[in-house]
């Protein structure tokens, strides 16, 4: 028996690669960052009440309106597949403690610019970036393998960590924790390792209908391999550099002046 996962695919080269999960995953983030970012917090917020409200009446306001809640929606994929791709490395890496400092040493770079680009205040503890959230994702799935022959103690090490995911104001909370823990829980069993975490996506995503959800349909198809597209550890550098290329757009970009 190999060790690929049971949501591996019988022929081998078919199905979903890795890399190929993660592109879809950045390009729906992309996306959702550029909405939130661009679209809403510079074009139709601008970080001032009186300007959105001005923003949102115009014409050219409504269009962008209607494709940030496009956008929006289309992000709402991103999610469930690092959450997904997260239990998978945690999996199959040889050295989960540098694993660990590897996610958190991205998320504490990234906080910045996350906070720039949600407050345009260089500190904000209102929310922390979802590298936080990916962080305590990893030591729940180390305390759950830790302690799998102790149930009562797994479990509440997951929710100790889902706890301070509410706490510390993570991205996705307490939900967040409960999918990447749910995902690598059922990791032998591919129907409850989708339905559990179908479950919890659209409980992160009630305001877009569950479209998060749909995330599940790639990773349905998933091949265990990690694929022929050099993306690498491109994620860690590429988070926090969108964000502040995004941010930078924000701030020497023009708003909606009538």
């Amino acid at each position: 028996m190999t060790a690929l996962t049971a949501l591996d695919t019988k022929k081998k080269g078919g199905g979903v690669s890795a890399d190929l999960l993660k592109l879809l995953a950045l390009v729906s983030m992309t996306i959702d960052h550029y909405a939130a970012i661009v679209i809403y917090n510079g074009n139709l917020y601008g970080f001032s009440t009186e300007y959105h409200e001005m923003a949102i009446a115009t014409a050219e306001g409504k269009r962008l309106m209607q494709l940030y809640h496009i956008f929006r929606t289309i992000g709402r994929l991103a999610f469930p597949i690092f959450a997904f791709l997260l239990t998978e490395g945690f999996i199959h890496t040889k050295d989960r403690k540098k694993y660990f400092f590897r996610v958190l040493l991205m998320a504490i770079f990234s906080e910045v610019p996350f906070d720039l680009c949600l407050y345009n205040q260089w500190y904000n503890f209102s929310a922390q970036n979802i590298g936080f959230t990916l962080s305590l994702g990893i030591a729940a799935m180390y305390f759950m393998k830790k302690f799998r022959r102790k149930s009562i103690l797994k479990w509440t090490s997951v929710l100790i960590c889902a706890a301070l995911a509410e706490l510390l104001r993570c991205d996705y909370g307490a939900l967040g924790i409960f999918l990447i823990a749910s995902l690598y829980n059922f990791r032998k069993e591919k129907a409850l390792r989708i339905a559990s975490g179908i479950f919890f996506s659209i409980s992160l995503s009630l305001a877009n209908f569950g479209a998060a959800a749909l995330s599940f349909i790639p990773i349905f198809f998933y091949n265990g391999e990690k694929g022929r597209i050099p993306l690498g550890r491109l994620f860690y550098f590429y988070y926090p550099l969108h964000l502040t290329l995004f941010y930078l757009l924000i701030y020497f970009g023009a708003k909606i002046t009538a």
